[in-house]
């Protein structure tokens, strides 16, 4: 049985360096920052397999509770100084703008309000994260809490302060203890989503006789690749290179060297830090490129796209421009309109949180019944809406995961471009 933890995708932001023109943020408010920076420590991990459930799930249709006045707010909580800075103004920036703009030109919410998503920048440390969470929902009065930082260690800490406050969380991925928790939903996938379409494109389309893997030395990397390897396994996929790099050495070239000895057909490169993947890119051209061997990156791929050892990579993506279902033609057309340019596929992880949230408060029927917000969100199985993926549905039985599920694209000419994989 696979794990529902996912040590995010958004250690997958830590180090976000590319930055395009329609990635700015506007002229926001000043952005509340902490004073201190601990120490950021790991995520533990449980076992417990016990189901959480409401402390009250109201059934009636929710109707719209006039109790406050001025705009809903949001508390986001991410980076906007520190070495993953641009987590904050190149991918949240953007989708508070948008999101913004979007409740505005939807005529409001509960009643005709605007949307007010009040920052708070925790600079990539645990405990200023709690710290964000407790001021924005002390003194700012938010209604609920989106993304909480870049790592995983972050997210468990946000999810924790979630439940001891009894306010709705939504995190960028997949949740720690997911069985135990009543107020964290994921904005995108699970931990077993992400790795389908990877193990769907290998055994269905690029079928390679051998296979390497080359990976940031975490947890998630390490806990996904025997996944891979069982999934490969009925194709008879054999491993020949396996090596685990520890997080900001910045020298790959002896590990690409042993690679290219290696000569796999297909090499996995599994890590969510986007400086890995660009240094990568560059170094292996250095080194002569990569022969025959194809690449499957996750997500933060995306972000070596204009560097030549990147092109022809495969890529988990949240959202691909080509993509006809309505919430994915609503993204990119609403952020032409309200941002300008064309939004990267990595910045859905931001958006869905978002409105995730929004649509969890119009369920809700109120912005002040913090714990209603989030029973309904996790439990009523009522919980629904066009995302940039496809629809997500949120159920008791889904365990706070919108059943979305990401898909592949592949770096030609610079440009993500959509891999159709055979059913």
């Amino acid at each position: 049985m696979f794990k529902k933890r996912w040590l995010l995708v958004f250690t997958a932001l830590v180090l976000l360096v590319l930055f395009v023109p329609a990635c700015g943020g506007g002229d926001e408010e000043p952005i509340s920052t902490p004073t201190t920076t601990p120490i950021v420590t790991a995520t533990p991990t449980s076992t417990s397999t016990s189901i959480a459930t409401p402390t009250a799930m109201p059934t009636a249709a929710p109707t719209i509770t006039p109790t406050s006045t001025g705009p809903v707010k949001l508390g986001g909580i991410c980076p906007w100084s520190g070495a993953a800075a641009v987590s904050g103004t190149g991918m949240a920036d953007p989708m508070i703008k948008l999101t913004e703009w979007q409740v505005k030109q939807e005529g409001g919410i509960l009643g005709g309000r605007d949307l007010k998503i009040v920052r708070y920048d925790n600079r990539g440390s645990v405990a200023e994260a709690v710290a964000g969470a407790r001021k924005v929902m002390d003194d700012d009065k938010v209604s609920a809490l989106l993304w909480g930082g870049v790592s995983g260690a972050e997210s468990e800490a946000m999810a924790n302060f979630a439940e001891q406050n009894k306010i709705l969380y939504v995190m960028y991925g997949a949740i720690n203890n997911a069985e135990e928790r009543s107020f964290t939903l994921s904005a995108t996938v699970s931990y077993r989503d992400l790795t389908i379409p990877i193990i769907n494109l290998v055994t269905k389309v690029l079928k390679p006789k051998t296979v390497g893997y080359l990976c940031t030395d975490l947890s998630d990397s390490r806990e996904r690749v025997p996944i891979y390897k069982a999934g490969f396994e009925p194709a008879g996929t054999e491993t020949v290179y396996e090596q685990y790099v520890t997080l900001g050495t910045a020298d790959l070239s002896s590990y690409l060297t042993q690679m290219k000895y290696k000569n796999p057909d297909l090499l996995i490169i599994d890590s969510g830090n986007n400086e890995f993947l660009m240094t990568i890119a560059q170094q292996v051209m250095e080194l002569g490129g990569w022969g025959n061997t194809k690449v499957i990156t996750l997500a933060p791929g995306e972000f070596a796209r204009s560097r030549a050892g990147a092109q022809g990579w495969y890529v988990t993506a949240m959202w691909a421009k080509g993509l006809t279902h309505p919430g994915a033609l609503k993204f990119e057309n609403d952020f032409k309109a309200a941002v300008g340019g064309t939004p990267m596929a990595t910045q859905v992880y931001y958006y869905n949180a978002i409105w995730t949230a929004i649509e969890a408060i119009k369920l809700a029927g109120t912005d002040t019944d913090r714990e209603k917000i989030a029973n309904l969100a996790r439990f009523s199985g009522k919980l629904e809406w066009e995302t940039p993926m496809g629809r997500a549905h949120y159920t008791a039985e889904s365990l706070g995961y919108p059943q979305l599920t990401p898909t592949m694209c592949q770096i030609i000419d610079k440009v993500m471009t959509r891999v159709e994989i055979p059913e």
